[in-house]
Formats: structure tokens, C-alpha cells, sequence
């Protein structure tokens, strides 16, 4: 789906940058259906990985499977030498995560993490850099989704069987939570401290162990706020609250990152919408990997950010089990910020 959606149209818009030579599905229907999508023979539809990389020659390889084979098929991957992108998060665990960034030294690697392309959230980096608000004080960052009403339609992410029945920790907290730690992380830098609180997920709702999550979160730069989850329900009064960023001049507003419009409002009552077209990311993190390959420009969402976003969503369920905070000491932002 991910393929069909979101990196074959991207794929499509930059032919002149990339060529598809081969696809690979365990479920070999599916992978002759997506070739023949991408113009290609049923010659170059493969059901082994390994078979497809021994036998055509490739430059790079674009990995979208569920999270819980990330790592492993990343790893082969690296094996073979191979360029590679890879869809968010970077592993199911951590260590997974830090593994594969130390594999990867003499490959470009890119984590599709469309965040950190999106050109909304571009916009709004550029205005806290530019002290459009002054010095930002603190944040709201509210994400909501039905995901039970979600899974009945056959054209969501939800009704991906591995989604509704997870193998990993977090389950679909760790695959949106992480998105959401990206722009986060993305637009204020590296933080220092988190505390959070849960709702226990009802009974026979397997897909995440907390319905509801809040995280207070603070940044090295001062900023602080609330972070907060919630996957069995949706806003129904408009606007959403979405994302609203505070400074001592001004406020940013985001409704989500489909509405097409970043509002930049001033204390002296100036306003402005500022217009961006949704879902660029997708194809900004593909301009990004060529220019990676080709001119050796640095990669935006690479694999140690990966990890750091991971290391975030546990760490906030980890607040959560021991009902505790967790600091990160001045030395370890400094560090991964070197990264």
C-alpha cells in the first residue's frame, strides 16, 4: 500500500533521476502486479529478496515492509552493498536501529521519514529560525485517529493485517508516535527530558497497550510542552487543535498536514496562511537520496536520527511504566547532535 500510495507516484515524478528495475513481494501476485505497475516484465517480479539481488543489477534498494522484518531485510541489504532507503522506524527496537546505522558507513541509507521533508513542517522551521515569533515558549502537539474505524476500510494503513495484530513494541504508537517525534525533534532539536501518563488500552485492543498517551517534553532550547496520542477516537469540533507552537511575539498554527495552509499569527494582530502543498515529503526524501548518491549531499533523515526518534517513543513508555521521568544528560543531546 505504501508503495502503491506514496513512493511509486514519487518514483513516476522523478524518471529522469531513477529507473526501476526490479520488485520483490513474498506473495509473487502481488509483486507482478506492482512490476507491471512500474512497466516493468513479469521476468523482474520476485518473491526472495536475496534471489532479486543476486540476479539484476541495481544501485539502490527501496525497502517498505512491516516493521518487524525491517531490520533483518536492511541488514541483507547492506550485505549486498547497496544503497538503500528505508521506511520509518528504522527497526523495531533499538538496538536493531543502532546496528543498521554502523552497517551502513560505505552505503548512503535515507529513512523515509516524509516529516522531515514535509514542506508544512519545512515552513514552520524556517519561521522559528527566523524568530517569526520571538523565542518559542512551549508547544501543543495533539494527534487523534479512530484506528478501529479506520481498519474497516480496505484503503487505510489500519487494515494492514500486521498493523492490526503487531509484533513489535509499541504496535502503532511506535509506527505513527515516531512520525511525530521526527517533527518534533526536526523543528525544536534535541531533548532533555520527558515524563508521560497513559490509559490503559481497552480489553482485545491489541494493536498499541495505551489508548491515550501524554508526554510532557522538554527541549535543550527551553521549549517545553505537551505532546499527546490518542487511537480510538477522532476530534469532531473544527479546527482541530493540531499543532500550536507559542513564542513571546507570536503563534504557528498547523491543523494537520493535510489542510494546506501554516498560520502564522503576530501579537500586533498580523496574519498570514501560508500556502504548501501537502504530502511533498514523499517526494523530497527521493530528490534528497539522489542528490545523496550523486553529489554526495548530506541526507536529512538519516539513520541516527532513526534512532534517536525511536529511542524517544520508548522512553516515553518507559515514563509511563515506572511513572517516572527521563532526563538525558547534556553530553548524550550533544552527542547525537554531533551525529
Amino acid at each position: 500500500m505504501a508503495w502503491e500510495k506514496l513512493h511509486h507516484p514519487a518514483f513516476q515524478r522523478l524518471a529522469d533521476q531513477f529507473s526501476i528495475e526490479a520488485i520483490c513481494d513474498k506473495n509473487m501476485e502481488k509483486a507482478r502486479n506492482a512490476a507491471h505497475m512500474a512497466g516493468l516484465g513479469p521476468e523482474r517480479a520476485y518473491d526472495s529478496y536475496q534471489i532479486m539481488l543476486n540476479s539484476v543489477e541495481v544501485d539502490a534498494v527501496d525497502i517498505l515492509v512491516p516493521i518487524e522484518e525491517t531490520y533483518e531485510v536492511a541488514r541483507d541489504v547492506l550485505g549486498h552493498k547497496k544503497h538503500l532507503i528505508v521506511e520509518k522506524p528504522v527497526a523495531a527496537t533499538l538496538s536493531g536501529a543502532k546496528e543498521l546505522a554502523k552497517l551502513c558507513k560505505k552505503v548512503k541509507m535515507l529513512v523515509a521519514e516524509n516529516y522531515r521533508y514535509n514542506e508544512e513542517n519545512k515552513i514552520i522551521k524556517n519561521l522559528i529560525d527566523e524568530k517569526a515569533i520571538g523565542s518559542p515558549i512551549q508547544f501543543l502537539d495533539v494527534n487523534m485517529s479512530d484506528f478501529q474505524q479506520e481498519k474497516q476500510s480496505k484503503s487505510e494503513f489500519a487494515s494492514t493485517e500486521w498493523r492490526q495484530h503487531p509484533d513489535f513494541k509499541g504496535g502503532i504508537f511506535l509506527d505513527s508516535g515516531v512520525h511525530h517525534m521526527a517533527r518534533s525533534r526536526f523543528l525544536f532539536g534535541d531533548i532533555v527530558k520527558v515524563y508521560a501518563v497513559g490509559r490503559k488500552a481497552p480489553k482485545g485492543f491489541s494493536q498499541s497497550p495505551y489508548s491515550c498517551i501524554n508526554a510532557m517534553i522538554t527541549f535543550k532550547n527551553g521549549i517545553c510542552g505537551q505532546y499527546s496520542y490518542c487511537c480510538v477516537s477522532n476530534e469532531t469540533q473544527m479546527p482541530p487543535v493540531g499543532l500550536r507552537i507559542y513564542g513571546t511575539q507570536g503563534e504557528i498554527f498547523l491543523e494537520d498536514k493535510e489542510c494546506g495552509f501554516v498560520n502564522f499569527t503576530t501579537k500586533n494582530g498580523d496574519h498570514q496562511a501560508i500556502p504548501y502543498k501537502p504530502n511533498e515529503g514523499y517526494f523530497n526524501e527521493l530528490i534528497n537520496f539522489y542528490e545523496a548518491i550523486e553529489n554526495d549531499a548530506p541526507i536529512v533523515a538519516t539513520p541516527e536520527k532513526g534512532c534517536g526518534d525511536i529511542q524517544i517513543i520508548f522512553d516515553i513508555l518507559k515514563s509511563i511504566e515506572t511513572e517516572s521521568a527521563i532526563e538525558y544528560s547534556v553530553k548524550r543531546a550533544s552527542r547525537e547532535a554531533a551525529k
